[in-house]
């Protein structure tokens, strides 16, 4: 392990004890409300701890499992796009890359957990998480949190956190099984079920889908496209790229008495899918049937949950691995020639560790957060020179990460709720890295009004694949920001809230890759560096609004943007300026409900690229609205049926350049509850 400093270690825990004590006077005079009690929704991610969202001081959106269903989701990314802050760029649609960018964070720098496990794929460039490959089946509820979170959670929580909670058993069994077919071949299956009976809870899901999606590169783009060796070329040819996906989780739980709870739970998923390879050398390998993708997933955790001393010590300790594989076959002339070139390339990442949370009531004085973590990644790379021939490895590697962490929550005259922390990381042979973070929340009740506001640091250690691949430096230090964040939420009684929030974001030490003099001479492509420093700022907006009470809701997000890389002045790529949604969601017919949502994307800088000659042109992706409909009719004995028509206006669009997005698609299915 390496090794901590015991000086920071001690101000962190030393720091939290002391201003205890130092409010002792003024927390005799009023009892402080229990920290678990039910006050609205209830949300997790912010403090680690379940918390009223009505208290929170963090910009946070809570997705219920109604919502999901109600959207007739088939992947994590249709579920989270509206969200206000949140980003989804996709190369094409189901089955395709699909990274998410919070606050204008990277991919690498948003941190998405599953259950409270961190899924980012070591094996993946930055250590991001591809959210095509998810299923949105068995979730409970989606919690995303905005701003820098790396006090409470470590690295890669620069942009924020993305929290995945799967369903838990609860009364007497019950469960669904559906089935939707629709537009481009797609054949999506689902079945879950949940429960609990004495002692023991558990719930269950799988899901499957098929998909027949056209060729995404060049989709309906206008304009000629760059191929192999730079060759201009037509629009994309009439070609099928089929996606097939198999999912499933499960979770079981066994209260052992009042105060000891184990849970252990499972995901997984295999999905095959075909892709476009425009940087092969041939432009008629491009779109060659040999280029396809297989992605597999496993994850596993047990948990122990316990309550000592009267329920004053609420102790977690979590064990938890996950493995992350992605084959990768290619049309490529130099490997069919026989040449050096390859056929095949395999990633393979592992995450495996522990981990231990303690909640201590304090009375008056709040509640204090404490735990440690220790948790280890791996990456292995592999190639194949020639179709069917062996495997050979070109890269393994590994990094441990040690960390300690605390926060202390309090509440002043039953109307402030207060919170600050600081967590240290050792990562082995990267710099030691700590964070801080302090949050405040004032309620004005008889208003209806929260005025709030945060301030922290975040931090993101390189990836191993950024210290360890051949494009790699293994002296790489972490990217580190500084960010604070106002903003006010205005309830008028039960027919209106609304939420403003002003963030600003400073980065630095930014990776990037290029050519460099810390490059070794082998690397005459390029090297990973640091040198990058951005500014992100900006506005989000959102509200919600019953117009007709039992009959007509509404819901509206926005989002200003600034994203600017210092060095250069440049606005950063794939960072729209404005951005947002409006949705209307009627149910004035019995058993009926039906929402329509118009969403609107200003212009995107991105950069088309020449994969075949390493170079790219800056480029402006036009704006862009579409509509989806959504619509789902209760019958009688638990049978329901559904439908929805995504970009009914058909319209052309990109969210990455030279890929073009689905044109109008329409989906329906049937789905029996017992």
């Amino acid at each position: 392990m390496a090794t901590l400093s015991k000086r920071r270690a001690a101000l962190l825990a030393g720091g939290a004890i002391i201003s205890i004590f130092a409010q002792h006077a003024r927390a005799q005079a009023q009892q402080a409300p229990d920290q678990f009690q039910a006050l609205g929704d209830i949300e997790v991610t912010a403090t680690r701890t379940e918390q009223p969202v009505a208290r929170a001081a963090s910009a946070v959106t809570v997705i219920s499992a109604e919502d999901i269903e109600k959207r007739g989701a088939s992947g994590l990314e249709d579920v989270l796009r509206g969200t206000p802050g949140l980003d989804i760029y996709s190369n094409g649609g189901v089955g395709t890359v699909t990274p998410v960018f919070l606050r204008g964070s990277t991919p690498g720098q948003t941190l998405v957990l599953l259950d409270g496990v961190r899924i980012n794929d070591p094996s993946i460039t930055d250590g991001s998480v591809d959210l095509g490959a998810f299923s949105a089946g068995n979730i409970e509820r989606i919690e995303v949190l905005r701003g820098p979170q790396s006090a409470l959670y470590g690295s890669d929580a620069m942009g924020g956190v993305i929290n995945i909670i799967t369903r838990k058993g609860e009364a007497a069994p019950h469960g669904s099984a559906s089935v939707e077919g629709g537009s481009f071949g797609t054949v999506h299956s689902r079945v879950q079920e949940s429960g609990a009976i004495d002692s023991w809870s558990w719930s269950f899901a799988f899901d499957a889908l098929h998909v027949d999606a056209p060729a995404r590169y060049g989709y309906r783009v206008k304009g000629p496209l760059s191929y192999g060796y730079g060759v201009a070329q037509g629009p994309a040819p009439d070609v099928v790229e089929p996606t097939n996906k198999v999912g499933g989780s499960a979770q079981l739980s066994y209260r052992v008495n009042e105060d000891i709870t184990v849970t252990g739970g499972f995901t997984g998923y295999n999905m095959g899918s075909r892709y476009d390879n425009p940087g092969a050398s041939l432009p008629a390998d491009v779109y060659g049937g040999f280029n396809r993708t297989l992605s597999t997933f496993l994850q596993g955790y047990l948990r122990i949950d316990d309550d000592a001393f009267d329920q004053r010590l609420h102790s977690r300790l979590t064990a938890f691995g996950n493995d992350s594989k992605r084959d990768l076959w290619e049309t490529e002339y130099f490997c069919e020639a026989a040449f050096s070139g390859n056929c095949k390339h395999g990633y393979e990442g592992g995450r495996y560790g522990a981990e231990y949370q303690g909640d201590l009531k304090l009375d008056a004085y709040g509640l204090l957060t404490f735990g440690a973590k220790t948790e280890t990644e791996t990456l292995r790379m592999t190639s194949q020179d020639a179709p069917g021939g062996p495997d050979f490895a070109t890269l393994s590697a590994r990094q441990s990460t040690n960390s300690l962490f605390a926060q202390h929550q309090f509440t002043l005259l039953d109307r402030l709720d207060i919170t600050y922390g600081g967590r240290i990381d050792s990562v082995g042979g990267v710099k030691t890295f700590d964070t801080w973070r302090v949050t405040a929340a004032y309620r004005l009740e008889e208003t209806g009004t929260k005025l709030r506001a945060t301030a922290g640091t975040g931090a993101k250690a390189p990836s191993l694949y950024q210290r360890f691949s051949p494009y790699g430096n293994a002296n790489l230090k972490p990217e580190e920001s500084t960010a604070y964040d106002v903003g006010v939420d205005q309830k008028f009684g039960d027919r209106l809230t609304l939420s403003a929030t002003y963030f600003n974001s400073r980065y630095s030490n930014l990776i990037n890759y290029g050519y460099d003099s810390t490059c070794a001479t082998s690397q005459f492509y390029g090297c990973y560096y640091n040198v990058g420093r951005a500014r992100i700022k900006g506005l989000e907006l959102s509200a919600e609004a019953v117009v007709l009470p039992d009959i007509l809701r509404a819901r509206a997000s926005y989002t200003n943007m600034d994203a600017r890389n210092l060095a250069t002045g440049e606005v950063i790529q794939r960072r729209a300026h404005n951005k947002g949604s409006v949705s209307l969601i009627y149910a004035g017919v019995p058993k009926l409900e039906v929402e329509g949502r118009l969403t609107v994307v200003g212009a995107n800088p991105d950069k088309s690229y020449n994969n075949y000659a390493y170079t790219s042109t800056s480029v402006v992706l036009p704006a862009y609205a579409k509509i989806d409909i959504f619509a789902s009719y209760k019958l009688d004995r638990g049978v329901s049926v559904f439908g929805r028509i995504e970009n009914l206006t058909d319209t052309r669009y990109q969210e990455i350049a030279n890929y073009g997005a689905l044109g109008r698609a329409v989906y329906g299915g049937a789905k029996y509850e017992w």
